[in-house]
């Protein structure tokens, strides 16, 4: 996983971050409109913000070499709970890719994607286990 490329394409969005959480969730309920359903209760505004915050804190703790496994495994039990099944994790992953796509434009390249592809395999094998 490379840190330096999830660094700089996340700070890149970051400036944006309530417009990006905004096309991501829009992007995921217009590609997999049964993934609204889990969201019905949500408040949205904090679901995005919650999102930003977790993709910033596993950005940093991968950049500093820090364990994330512990959180991550119970964000994936918390998910469990909201109705999250693994057909799921790869409907995420699509819309974040898209998202980040939309976002970075010319820097969106092999290489930041790949990092992504790697990071989110990662993200959600963790939290599946």
């Amino acid at each position: 996983m490379d840190a330096s490329l999830l660094r700089t394409s996340f700070d890149q969005v970051a400036p944006n971050k309530e417009k990006f959480a905004a096309a991501f969730y829009d992007r995921l309920f217009a590609v997999f409109p049964e993934t609204k359903q889990l969201f019905a209760k949500t408040d949205m505004r904090k679901q995005q913000a919650t999102l930003m915050a977790a993709i910033a804190m596993v950005v940093s703790g991968v950049e500093k070499g820090e364990n994330v496994v512990p959180v991550l495994k119970e964000l994936g039990q918390r998910h469990q709970t909201y109705g999250v099944t693994a057909e799921h994790y790869p409907q995420v992953a699509q819309a974040l890719l898209e998202t980040f796509s939309e976002f970075l434009g010319p820097q969106w390249t092999p290489e930041v994607k790949g990092a992504w592809i790697d990071a989110y395999t990662v993200i959600a094998g963790t939290m599946q286990g």
